[in-house]
């Protein structure tokens, strides 16, 4: 890695991080919320598939505008949790900053259930936590679940189908438990401890 490119990242992981402990404390207020619900989407026929959800938000740090896009997936047949997103700064498209948990070398070193404890520290958990906690409760919230009539246009073909995971995702969409969702992403208790409750 170039070591400008090094100074960015520093630089990116303190912002994000100062974002994510004002937002947590209350100090740091967003706009324009935008949820898109637990849905199952086919990467190709073959191979890979995810759940996930995305969120969209934006406001004002500094006398800058920045606008947050994330996403929380559980890779499929893997099962490893990922977060990941995009931090854009004033509008500018060149002025952009990408993440995910999966950049970061430990991430292909370890299993799903390793993911909780291996990223404890991690800015993008932390902002990750924020933005939940920002959109529990909210409008963009319900209207997200309520125009979210399927879990996947298409149908899903029998050997996603029968995947717990699958299963689980579709569960709570339907009971409309984001932040079981968000908790069940590297939480790897806590994903067996439900998956445990769902019909064989």
């Amino acid at each position: 890695m170039e070591m400008y490119e090094e100074i960015d990242k520093e630089t990116m992981e303190l912002l994000i991080g100062s974002l994510a402990d004002r937002t947590l404390s209350g100090k740091q207020k967003w706009e324009e919320l935008d949820y898109k619900p637990i849905s199952f989407v086919r990467e190709d026929a073959e191979d890979g598939a995810f759940v996930s959800q995305m969120f969209k938000m934006r406001t004002e740090f500094n006398g800058r505008r920045y606008e947050l896009e994330v996403m929380e997936q559980i890779n499929l047949p893997s099962g490893k949790g990922d977060i990941s997103g995009m931090l854009t700064f004033d509008g500018d498209s060149w002025g952009k900053y990408d993440f995910a948990l999966s950049f970061d070398e430990q991430y292909d070193e370890n299993g799903p259930e390793r993911l909780k404890e291996v990223f404890t520290d991690s800015v993008i958990v932390k902002m990750m936590d924020a933005v939940v906690q920002v959109f529990e409760g909210t409008e963009a919230e319900s209207e997200g679940f309520s125009y979210a009539r399927y879990y996947n246009q298409t149908g899903i073909e029998p050997r996603w189908k029968r995947m717990p995971l699958v299963r689980a995702g579709e569960k709570l969409m339907q009971e409309k438990r984001m932040k079981d969702f968000h908790r069940m992403i590297l939480d790897a208790d806590y994903r067996e401890e439900f998956l445990k409750e769902m019909p064989l």
